[in-house]
């Protein structure tokens, strides 16, 4: 048997495994979950600069507060998130550390597989609190943070007991020429994209 036949064979196995992992384990097959959420997030990059040997560096820890509501419908189920961020952002080694607020609101779909793991992808919404600080303004690496759908979802769930943890990897929907965060940057015309990962524990007052 030639590789792209032997391929195909394990794609549809899988595909198979997981359709009847979703049926046979459903986690209800209509339920609701809501309660209170806690989750962090962040990123850390490291750019060139046109200095020789240089480097400098961009990143972000984000303190998410927020509640959620989860309905499970047979082999799907649909999880909206409202979050108010405190988002501590630090620019190309700047030792002052900037503030930006909003209010985030991911909305992700995923399957329940044997009760337990919970893949999911998703869109962010996304509203900005207040004005952000002089430094940031005019940058485009903030500004994209103004875009009402900011980003796309790509995680895993994991329930235990009243506890439901995900771990998500965060794609902001836009990209950027480096140029635009600093001139200094090497490959100015190359895209840059923000990414994070995040971390968030919710808690079903529903059990």
């Amino acid at each position: 048997m030639d590789i792209k036949g032997m391929n195909l064979k394990k794609y549809m196995l899988g595909f198979f495994f997981l359709a009847y992992t979703s049926v046979a384990y459903p986690s209800k097959a209509v339920g609701l979950a809501t309660g209170p959420s806690l989750g962090i997030a962040g990123f850390y990059t490291t750019l060139n600069l046109k200095k020789t040997s240089l480097k400098t560096s961009i990143d972000n820890i984000a303190l998410q507060i927020g509640w959620f509501a989860q309905l499970d419908l047979w082999v799907l189920y649909a999880k909206l998130d409202g979050w108010f961020v405190l988002d501590s952002y630090k620019l190309l080694n700047k030792s002052d550390r900037n503030y930006l607020k909003y209010i985030q609101a991911p909305l992700t779909i995923g399957i329940p597989i044997f009760n337990l793991f919970r893949p999911h992808i998703g869109l962010i919404f996304r509203m900005p609190v207040g004005e952000n600080d002089g430094e940031f303004k005019g940058n485009q690496l903030i500004e994209i943070y103004k875009e009402k759908i900011n980003g796309y979802i790509l995680g895993i769930g994991i329930v235990l007991g009243h506890f439901l943890i995900d771990i998500d990897f965060e794609l902001g929907r836009s990209s950027l020429a480096k140029k635009s965060i600093s001139p200094e940057l090497t490959n100015g015309d190359e895209k840059y994209r923000p990414k994070q990962l995040a971390l968030k524990i919710h808690y079903n007052l529903l059990g």
